[in-house]
């Protein structure tokens, strides 16, 4: 019976909190915010693309030639300043992409909003083709005010000569 009084209780106040207006729940506790890369021109060639931070760049996507399926694999860029150890590099950057078609990569970002963005399309041999840095301008898309949300970047477009 006691049991049955407790749970009564905090079913009541559990109740009156939400009733009340003074507080919510944000149901979401995490997303992902994403920028797309446009190629213009010769973007046959293109095997990846990749982000760069700190003079440190990262493919997260294998270098494959180009298939219907899209790529996507999550990268970790490793802070440049790091020293070489067996301790695992502090992690910069979170990303991963995904190559939407031939002419559009989308970039994926779970855990931050950078400011901007240094990005390089590069041939399966690694030769970089075009590379362009570029500030985001981040807007929200999903979500709430309250909670925050998704949000999408301005696409960037790289010129491939």
């Amino acid at each position: 019976m006691r049991r049955l009084r407790l749970l009564g209780v905090a079913a009541a106040v559990a109740m009156s909190s939400t009733v009340s207006g003074c507080s919510w729940a944000c149901t979401t506790i995490g997303w992902i915010d994403a920028v797309n890369v446009e190629l213009d021109g010769n973007a046959g060639e293109v095997a990846a693309v990749e982000l760069c931070t700190d003079g440190v760049c990262a493919s997260a996507a294998p270098l494959l030639p180009a298939s219907d399926e899209p790529l996507h694999v999550m990268t970790a860029l490793p802070e440049a300043s790091a020293t070489p150890s067996s301790a695992p590099a502090d992690v910069a950057l979170l990303f991963s992409t995904e190559r939407v078609d031939e002419d559009t990569w989308r970039i994926l970002f779970p855990a931050q909003q950078p400011d901007s963005l240094t990005v390089r399309a590069v041939t399966a041999t690694g030769e970089v083709l075009a590379e362009r840095e570029a500030p985001i301008e981040w807007r929200r898309v999903g979500g709430s005010e309250q909670c925050g949300g998704p949000s999408e970047g301005e696409p960037i477009s790289l010129d491939i000569p």
